[in-house]
């Protein structure tokens, strides 16, 4: 092997492959923005991110286990991304139900007022059903009680403690240098495994709505591009635990690409104020006049 390959190979393939990492985390932070700014995670897909989550802590774990700056360099700043990420998505679920389980009080309450009015059994009656819109419905009241957890946080919650288990097991019963490089090798190949398809979760409705929306198109070209890189590193360093998820990874990215060409990216229409506006699969906030 000459010296110039050996360099690309040990050294520019894992610093770009580094940098696309980053790039790949950051990706979503534009689209969460726009998503914040509607109030809503319209056709934002937030599953990926609590996958990210347990993928940057792991590979984490793993640059600490190896020595290994280029891992570490690649998944530091991504712990801190995905945590960001998290939090916008649980507070973007809990604000739609409270929005839902609002506008259905409201709803109930002057469907109660408008009943009362027509009834006019007695003014006692009526006073109290008009400030209790839940009065003599309590069935009504349960069923818009916000839940304790919204989807999300529970992903985000078994992510967290699936590692913590993992580490606190391969750390406290002083395994060996070698176990712990298996064991962390291997768990943190399934989460990017998961983490690279997790993407295609919504695989069905891509083909039920003949729509990519759901797909994120920078995510996805990063994802891509960086699975290559890592693969050629793999290759030269011959690390199989770097090599197997990232040709995973490469495998379901391509996919990724033949369905954002094949199906069109439809925009999701959102209204905020009163005012319409579109949110991209790419999730900038659109006007009418920039989408024609």
């Amino acid at each position: 092997m000459s010296s110039t390959a050996f360099v690309v190979e040990r050294y520019v393939c894992p610093t770009i492959g580094a940098i696309l990492s980053n790039l790949a985390f950051a990706a979503p932070i534009k689209s969460l923005r726009a998503a914040v700014k509607v109030g809503k995670l319209a056709g934002l897909n937030p599953t990926p991110w609590a996958f990210m989550l347990g993928n940057t802590v792991g590979w984490l774990a793993y640059s600490f286990i190896t020595g290994d700056l280029f891992v570490f360099f690649a998944n530091v700043f991504g712990v801190l991304i995905s945590i960001y990420l998290n939090i916008g998505a649980m507070k973007l679920q809990y604000y739609e139900e409270v929005v839902e389980a609002s506008s259905s009080i409201q709803l109930i309450g002057n469907k109660a007022t408008q009943n009362n009015t027509q009834q006019h059994d007695n003014e006692e009656d009526i006073d109290q059903s008009a400030a209790n819109p839940f009065h003599g419905s309590s069935t009504d009241k349960r069923d818009h009680d916000l839940r304790s957890f919204t989807s999300h946080e529970l992903k985000v919650l078994c992510m967290v403690v699936i590692w913590i288990l993992i580490l606190s097991v391969t750390s406290l019963a002083s395994a060996s240098k070698d176990k712990m490089e298996n064991v962390v090798g291997i768990a943190v190949n399934i989460n990017l495994a998961l983490f690279y398809g997790a993407p295609l979760s919504t695989i069905s409705t891509v083909f039920r709505t003949k729509s990519s929306s759901s797909i994120h198109f920078w995510t996805m070209t990063m994802n891509t591009s960086n699975a290559f890189f890592w693969c050629v590193y793999a290759f030269a360093v011959l690390d199989y635990y770097i090599l197997i998820p990232n040709g995973i990874g490469l495998t379901f990215g391509i996919v990724q690409v033949l369905l954002y060409s094949i199906f069109p990216h439809n925009v999701v229409d959102v209204t905020v104020d009163g005012a319409q506006q579109f949110l991209s699969n790419d999730n900038e906030i659109q006007t009418e006049s920039q989408i024609i």
